[in-house]
């Protein structure tokens, strides 16, 4: 009996210790279900939190109710920003309808939607993915934002550029071509129809090759840098369907659209025939330009000369290389005389438009030339013109025929005042002479004196006069320069004392000897130191040399004088013309005629304030 209730108690026991281990089971399965609970709140905290997709939980009415931080990167507003506003708020008008017809349905016809709305605000504009879903059986919502705005945009973008390849390949004035790698013709525009002066399946027919005109070396080497470099630009000849050539220019560019090769061209046929017509008139310009007699210069608003022509070349005594760019203010001497400057004619262009005139002067030391020009501003694009014409030799005759005619009346003027004025000159010498020796000879021998003098100036006078109006029967002779010019200083000696002037004989005894007519050229002598003396008015200095040279011999009369200005030393040697209170004008003008007759030449040289040379060249040859 016993042993009955002590298997009793016994299975009781077992079983007691069975329901303890498992109440303690099952209150450490609870502990553990109550920390699993934790950590997957703990989680879903985290994923909410720290999603990089933007997170937002709505009620029923859609106001958020909480937001996790990526939603910022999206709405561009901190999530504290957004709790307690309306969704909707941040949807454009059009899209707020979707939204609102998903959360007013019941909740067992809600289901998960996903819908693409644009979201935008006033900082930027974006698209995203919105994915909404209930909360178990709560009545909130789970609202995930997905950020699309890239491949929005990039759709967007690629839909232009397809929009805008569309209408640049469609409307472009250049023909476009695409064709394929084995030259057949895919796709060509409008323009490239007209160019080519097919329709599209006619285009589609051919390969691009087949319209070349030529396929020779200079095909070849497109073809070449084509294959080389993916891309070439150049010019062709063309050949058309019904048989008219074109001239087309065109740039390819290999796998250029959709791996198609794209060749643009342009028609450029009436352009080369411009070009020819340009090239034929710039050769006939350049020809002409060079060509012409007169002398051309074309100078910019700088007067920096652009271009001069060979005429102009040979009257200023230089090559081409040394002009151009030049100055031609700077470039231009001095004219011979104020009256003939061209300097002041330049200057004054911009106002004037146009002028002209009369320019006189030597360039590298030559003879001087006397040029006509004519100015004219602004031709063509701040280019202006000048040109020359050497009229030297027409002012050379022009200038003769002048003094000879003027020597021929002067000749016979003299011819008829000698021998009218000669007789009554020789009866008022003898009376002079008579009244001389007569008792009253003291009382006015003042007056003898100045009657004698002035008589004998106008016999020497007459004398000139005499020598201008016929011919001399002159006589050369075989005689000394140096002695011809020491006989003149030496004669004119006692009144260079008398005037303070110092002669400085700059000569050699060298060999001088010449044929010549000596008394003439001594004459010459005595005039031109006379006249040196006579400007002298203070005393100076005459100096006096003579230079043998090759053929012929370089005599030089120079006085430190007030010198002449250049209007004066223009007219020296004109009949009558006179720089002194007294004179006549006839001595230079005979000087000028016995040089002359010794076939040499005198040249003056004169500055106001430093003095005058007379350079006179006479020939060694022996004159005929």
């Amino acid at each position: 009996m016993s042993g009955e209730i002590y298997t009793n108690e016994m299975q009781q026991i077992q079983q007691l210790k069975k329901k303890i281990s498992f109440l303690e089971q099952e209150n450490k399965r609870l502990r553990n279900d109550n920390n699993c609970r934790e950590m997957v709140k703990e989680l879903k905290e985290a994923v909410f939190e720290n999603s990089s997709e933007g997170m937002v939980i709505l009620n029923g009415n859609g106001v958020i109710l909480e937001a996790n931080s990526a939603i910022r990167d999206i709405f561009y507003i901190h999530k504290k920003d957004m709790v307690g506003r309306n969704l909707s708020h941040y949807l454009p008008q059009e899209h707020r309808h979707d939204l609102w017809a998903w959360v007013s349905k019941h909740p067992e016809q809600k289901a998960e939607k996903t819908e693409r709305l644009f979201i935008e605000n006033h900082e930027k504009s974006s698209y995203a993915e919105i994915h909404i879903s209930s909360i178990n059986k709560y009545p909130y919502y789970l609202a995930v934002f997905k950020d699309v705005t890239y491949m929005r945009n990039l759709e967007k973008r690629q839909h232009k550029d397809a929009a805008l390849f569309h209408d640049f390949f469609t409307e472009a004035l250049d023909g476009i071509v695409l064709w394929k790698e084995n030259g057949e013709i895919t796709k060509a525009n409008k323009a490239a129809l007209g160019i080519f002066e097919s329709t599209q399946e006619e285009m589609m027919q051919h390969k691009i090759s087949d319209y070349v005109y030529e396929k020779d070396k200079s095909y070849l080497h497109i073809m070449e840098n084509l294959c080389l470099k993916k891309s070439h630009r150049d010019e062709l000849m063309f050949l058309m369907p019904n048989g008219q050539k074109k001239l087309l220019e065109f740039t390819t560019k290999l796998h250029s659209v959709d791996g198609l090769h794209m060749s643009i061209f342009r028609n450029i046929t009436s352009r080369y025939k411009m070009e020819l017509e340009l090239l034929d008139s710039k050769s006939m310009f350049e020809t002409i330009f060079e060509e012409v007699f007169d002398g051309v210069i074309l100078w910019d608003k700088d007067y920096k000369i652009i271009d001069i022509n060979k005429a102009a070349l040979r009257l200023l005594s230089k090559d081409k290389e040394g002009l151009i760019g030049v100055n031609l203010l700077d470039y231009l001497p001095e004219g011979k005389t104020i009256g003939e400057e061209i300097k002041p004619k330049l200057l004054s262009l911009r106002n004037e438009g146009q002028n002209r005139g009369i320019y006189t002067a030597t360039f590298n030391g030559d003879d001087w030339t006397q040029l006509e020009f004519r100015n004219k501003y602004n031709i063509y694009s701040g280019c202006s013109i000048t040109t020359l014409r050497d009229i030297t030799e027409y002012a050379i005759l022009e200038e003769q025929i002048r003094k000879s005619s003027t020597l021929h009346v002067i000749g016979e003027l003299a011819a008829g005042i000698a021998h009218e004025i000669r007789n009554p000159m020789t009866a008022l010498k003898g009376f002079i002479q008579l009244l001389e020796s007569s008792n009253e000879t003291d009382k006015h021998a003042m007056y003898f004196t100045v009657i004698k003098s002035e008589l004998s100036r106008i016999e020497t006078i007459i004398n000139e006069f005499l020598l201008l109006s016929k011919p001399q029967n002159v006589r050369f002779v075989k005689a000394d320069l140096q002695q011809i010019m020491n006989e003149t200083l030496d004669l004119l000696n006692a009144q260079a004392v008398l005037f303070n002037v110092q002669f400085t004989r700059l000569y050699t005894n060298s060999n001088t000897e010449m044929f010549c007519e000596p008394n003439q050229l001594k004459k010459v002598f005595i005039n031109i130191v006379k006249n040196g003396m006579e400007v002298l008015e203070s005393g100076g200095e005459i100096k006096a040399s003579i230079n043998p040279m090759p053929d012929y011999f370089h005599i030089i009369i120079e006085d430190n004088g007030i010198g002449l200005s250049k209007e004066k030393l223009a007219k020296l040697g004109e009949p009558f013309y006179t720089t002194k209170e007294k004179g006549t004008g006839l001595g230079l003008m005979v000087s000028f005629k016995i040089i002359k007759e010794h076939e040499g030449k005198i040249e003056v040289e004169s500055e106001e304030g430093v003095g005058t040379k007379f350079h006179i060249y006479l020939p060694r040859k022996k004159i005929q």
